[in-house]
């Protein structure tokens, strides 16, 4: 930004910078404190500070809590990159041996790329590398980018269209959609034509909790509309439900193959041209030689491809 062009960085405390990236993750004074050992006295000080630096109120009160104004948000884009490099910078690695080390890596994952990646990658693990430990965090796509940026993940794995400058990222593998409901289904045989797909109730694996999805915006294009009975968050429980109810869904090939023998579920191939979707990974450039980093995203790799 120009403001930063204009100042001598000599001349200012550059711990001001950390409280931004604290208020910006938090949205609140207290809680962005208690995250740097910080009293909310000191939190609010520093903020004033960064408002008279900046020329900018950086953070309007809401009843949702601090909303970052649009300086905010573009000094965000170029804070937390140069963040977590210093912090990179002064964490020197020490020699990775994967057979004896004990290091604890975190992964951000959509519960899908849990489901899927998750049971081959500790299969390989315990071959490999025995004594690494594994923490997983969880979210939608937003939450996970913000775990990237803020350092408390080394890499994230799920469906990331962004293009963003200081990640960097590797495609995993493709994934289409089927159709899913129980075998003994009474209205559907062994072929779905468009017209029975949307005669029957549908079950909605929706991330966003809301009773819209991509099969919606294709079928309005039709002029076309079905009738989504429920709507879930989480699509580890939609196969339970389709197997008691005469409910149809449209779910990842890979989940629903998984579920068709223990559930006794049907799959069959969807009557609309929906788009499948890829898993990619992601880090920040930062990690991108590490000697720990670069083994970890080999073995995620390794793994996917058998996916």
């Amino acid at each position: 930004m120009s403001f930063i062009q204009q100042i001598n960085l000599a001349n200012i405390d550059l711990n001001l910078l950390v409280v931004f990236d604290a208020l910006m993750s938090e949205r609140q004074v207290t809680r962005a404190g208690e995250r740097l050992g910080l009293s909310q006295p000191a939190t609010s000080n520093a903020l004033a500070r960064l408002r008279k630096l900046t020329h900018d109120d950086l953070f309007v009160r809401t009843n949702a809590g601090l909303q970052p104004t649009p300086l905010a948000i573009a000094l965000a884009e170029q804070i937390q990159p140069a963040l977590q490099q210093i912090q990179t910078a002064l964490s020197p690695e020490q020699n990775f041996d994967p057979t004896t080390s004990d290091r604890l890596f975190t992964i951000g994952m959509t519960d899908y790329v849990e489901f899927t990646v998750l049971p081959r990658l500790l299969e390989k693990l315990e071959q490999v590398a025995p004594n690494i430990k594994i923490q997983i965090r969880s979210g939608d796509r937003q939450h996970l980018l913000s775990l990237l940026d803020a350092g408390e993940v080394d890499l994230i794995c799920g469906l990331f269209p962004e293009q963003i400058a200081w990640h960097e990222a590797q495609f995993l593998f493709q994934e289409r959609y089927v159709c899913v409901c129980r075998q003994d289904h009474p209205l559907i045989g062994d072929s779905l034509s468009l017209e029975n797909y949307i005669a029957n109730a549908h079950l909605l694996v929706s991330i966003q909790e809301d009773m819209i999805g991509r099969v919606d915006k294709l079928l309005a294009e039709k002029n076309l509309s079905r009738h989504i009975a429920i709507s879930i968050p989480h699509f580890l429980v939609a196969p339970s439900i389709l197997a008691r109810t005469n409910l149809i869904a449209t779910l990842a090939q890979r989940v629903a193959q998984a579920f068709a023998d223990s559930q006794n579920l049907k799959v069959l191939p969807c009557p609309l041209p929906i788009k499948g979707f890829s898993v990619f990974m992601r880090w920040h450039r930062s990690t991108r030689d590490r000697a720990a980093h670069t083994w970890l995203r080999g073995i995620i790799t390794e793994v996917a491809i058998k996916i």
